[in-house]
């Protein structure tokens, strides 16, 4: 499915540290609230492959997600909702294929990416009650194996407001099939705290971030992106890579974006709605901005 995109991207940016380097504390983005629930996870490597730990049940509503790498690679804790009869086997397939379309059965509830061997990373998001896998999608240290994932059930809980953040993203929808980012605060060089926000009733969005090189025109970036089918345009800086989780249309999630150079940065997003059609790339989703 289109979600294989952004699994490419994450991929990259977990190859290439793009979260935090070795020996660097990762950024903690969940603030501290005491109306969340705690949602631990932690995964590690067994051989060449990835293993997570997680809890059979626990609260849904506000939940502070919490990761704990303890393997040797950076690893990511994709969120996915199982509504109906569906089983995890079934997601991992359907988040495997190369359609363009996403079932109604499955939901992009957020998580984190691209947390270093040995570190702890955190965000706060809002969750419903279900049936859940999380899975890594880095794939496993080994290479194009089937990701580590896990399964559990959250039960009812309270939402409550997102801690705020000094930067806001949003994918916005003007009109069907039309999508664009609005940035309020500012993006600088190195770790950024904000809130990402995804719209639009049948959609689901990744923010993507790549720093590009040569001063290419938003025309040329749109036409290299566009013919790319998953691999990376030559003039982007690759050790720039950075990406959040996928979420579904209004929903939101306080994130590290990790913009690692001054420079022009290309902001987009690769993923198809629902129903397929264009990616939100070709349908307004791609902007540059000057990180200083």
């Amino acid at each position: 499915m289109c979600w294989a995109v952004a699994a490419f991207v994450a991929v990259s940016a977990l190859s290439l540290g793009a979260c935090g380097g070795s020996g660097k504390k990762h950024k903690n983005v969940g603030a501290k609230n005491a109306n969340a629930s705690a949602l631990s996870l932690s995964i590690g490597e067994s051989g060449k492959a990835a293993r997570f730990t997680a809890p059979a049940s626990a609260v849904g509503g506000l939940v502070e997600l919490r990761l704990t790498n303890t393997g040797k690679a950076p690893h990511a804790a994709q969120l996915v909702l199982i509504r109906g009869n569906h089983t995890a086997q079934d997601a991992l397939k359907q988040l495997g294929s190369h359609s363009n379309k996403t079932p109604a059965w499955l939901r992009a509830e957020g998580g984190l990416v691209g947390v270093p061997s040995g570190q702890r990373a955190a965000t706060t998001l809002n969750l419903p009650a279900g049936k859940y896998v999380v899975v890594d999608v880095g794939g496993g240290p080994g290479g194009p194996g089937p990701p580590a994932f896990a399964q559990f059930t959250l039960t009812p809980g309270k939402a409550g407001s997102l801690p705020s953040t000094p930067t806001t993203v949003t994918a916005a929808n003007p009109s069907k099939d039309r999508y664009k980012w609005q940035i309020s605060g500012p993006l600088n060089a190195g770790a950024n705290r904000i809130t990402f926000v995804s719209k639009g009733k049948s959609a689901l969005h990744v923010l993507v971030a790549a720093r590009v090189t040569g001063n290419p025109s938003k025309a040329t970036i749109l036409t290299a992106l566009k013919k790319s089918k998953g691999r990376l345009p030559a003039f982007v800086d690759k050790t720039s890579l950075s990406s959040t989780a996928v979420i579904d249309g209004n929903r939101s999630q306080v994130t590290a974006l990790q913009l690692r150079r001054p420079g022009q940065y290309a902001l987009f997003c690769p993923l198809n709605d629902r129903d397929g059609g264009k990616p939100h790339i070709a349908e307004g989703m791609l902007t540059t901005i000057i990180v200083k």
